[in-house]
Formats: C-alpha cells, sequence, structure tokens
C-alpha cells in the first residue's frame, strides 16, 4: 500500500485521540506526497492537533504509545483562498493556447505539377512526411477539475479541516519529537501556501502573470510556494513526471481510513470494551 497524506472536513479541533468531532467526512488522499491544494485549503489558521488516525505507532507498547500529532486548520479563510486562486488559474487557462491537432497535407490538398518534368518529378520521388505541429498541453481538462473542486468543497463544508500526514513522516522517523517536527514543517508549508495566495496582486491579469511566472522560475518567498506547479492538464501528472509538484484536484469522502465520529467511535469502544 503507498503511503499517503489524508484531508477531512470535521467539526471540531480534536485534542485527543478520542477526541471525535461530531460530523466528519473524507476530501482526498494522495499518495507519497501534500499537494499545493491541501496546503491552500488548511492555510486558515493552522494549529497542531492529535491525530485521529492512530493513538501510537504499530509496535509501540500499551503504557508508552508515541504522541502522534496532525494539522487542524478553519475551513472557510482556506476555501476563500482556494476559490481565489482557481479564479486565478481560470484566467491562465483561458489564455493559454488550445491544443494544436498535428497538421497534415494530404496529396489531394497538395499543389499538382503541371508539367511533364514535374509530373515525373513527383512521380519518382518518395512522399514527403506530412508536416505535423508540435503538440501543446491544453487545459480543457483542467476547467472541469476546478469546477469540481469547487462543487466538491461546497458539498463537503464544515467548520474545520484536517491534514493527517502520519504515513509520510513515519517513513523516515519513528520518534516522537522528529515525528512533531515533520508535522511542524508541514504546518509552516501550509501557512507560506497562503501567504503566497495573499502576495498576488489583486487585478487578475497581473496576478495570472506573477503565479504563472512564480510557477516556472523560483522566486522569493512567499512566492515559492507555488515553485513547480502546472496550470494545465498536466497539472497532477507525477507519474509521468511531467510535474513533481501537484496541484491536487482529486477529491473521494471515501479514503483509506474512514474516521469515526463521536457516536460511532463512542459505539466502536463500548463494542471493544464488551468483547
Amino acid at each position: 500500500m503507498a503511503n499517503r497524506s489524508y484531508l477531512y472536513s470535521l467539526s471540531n479541533r480534536p485534542t485527543s485521540y478520542a477526541d471525535r468531532p461530531e460530523t466528519i467526512s473524507g476530501v482526498s488522499e494522495w499518495n507519497y506526497d501534500v499537494p499545493f491544494m491541501y496546503r491552500l485549503l488548511m492555510s486558515g489558521d493552522p494549529q497542531l492537533c492529535a491525530s485521529l488516525i492512530s493513538d501510537g505507532l504499530d509496535d509501540d507498547e500499551a503504557d508508552e504509545k508515541v504522541k502522534l500529532y496532525a494539522i487542524s486548520s478553519r475551513f472557510e479563510p482556506g476555501f476563500v483562498r482556494v476559490k481565489r486562486f482557481i479564479d486565478i488559474v481560470r484566467f491562465l487557462a483561458a489564455q493559454a493556447p488550445a491544443v494544436t491537432p498535428a497538421a497534415t497535407v494530404s496529396a489531394a490538398a497538395a499543389p499538382q505539377a503541371t508539367s511533364l518534368v514535374g509530373r515525373l518529378k513527383g512521380w519518382l520521388s518518395p512522399a514527403a512526411a506530412p508536416a505535423t505541429a508540435k503538440p501543446t498541453t491544453g487545459s480543457a481538462q483542467l476547467l472541469t477539475w476546478l469546477d469540481d473542486t469547487l462543487a466538491f468543497l461546497e458539498a463537503h463544508r464544515d467548520t474545520h479541516l484536517l491534514l493527517e500526514t502520519v504515513e509520510l513522516d513515519t517513513m523516515s522517523e519513528s520518534e516522537e519529537a522528529p515525528l512533531r517536527a515533520c508535522v511542524e514543517q508541514e504546518l509552516a508549508r501550509c501557512q507560506q501556501a497562503g501567504a503566497a495566495l495573499d502576495a498576488l496582486p489583486q487585478d487578475i491579469e497581473a496576478a495570472a502573470q506573477l503565479l504563472r511566472e512564480a510557477g516556472a522560475t523560483q522566486q522569493a518567498a512567499p512566492l515559492d510556494a507555488f515553485f513547480g506547479l502546472r496550470f494545465d492538464d498536466d497539472c497532477d501528472s507525477t507519474r509521468s513526471r511531467a510535474t513533481e509538484y501537484p496541484l491536487g484536484l482529486q477529491w473521494s469522502e471515501v479514503l483509506y481510513f474512514g474516521l469515526f465520529n463521536r457516536a460511532e467511535f463512542e459505539a466502536a469502544t463500548r463494542g471493544d470494551a464488551a468483547a
């Protein structure tokens, strides 16, 4: 199984593993990375909180469990930033060249020689290869993905968001202090994503131009949070290595870890005690 980051919407900031929200829903999961959209969503007052995925590592003793952390943020400020970011990316997509199909010149369309010598040259010469325009990556799918992003997040609004990175962090660390440091570093990236969006000009054309430049060329902080992003249909194409930093436009409420709300957690706890 791939190690993933997990994003949830929920109704509280968990103070402990047992501090379950009244409501919780999956939002997205991502293999081996934390996409930019997660960080932008999490930029609304992110704080350390307890992990709800686990209350310790698999090999911990029952009375000596490693405390695991996640990141909690307020939903609304991050969502406001996401909506503005999507407006800017839509503007960028509208400026991008359309996908150009391969241009070919058929034999019927080619000018025909009229002289005998010209016709002989045509008969004896090998057929010319068709002229092909260099393909470009378009943004037709990107626009649909952006619409789907807004619709999904609107349908899964709650008061808070929860970002769980424990699977990624335990790939390199196993002690409590280093694991906490990993989460703190990710929290700083979430803050930087929000600061980067806020640093873009209010004028959408100027903002789009600066965003395009920041995606392609390393900028000073906080705009360096955009570096490596693509704003076309390859925005999440990490498998083909078209990009190494995914934008993150894949959403689902069904995640590998489906977390219990308060009622479900209490029922499960009672069942375990009875067993």
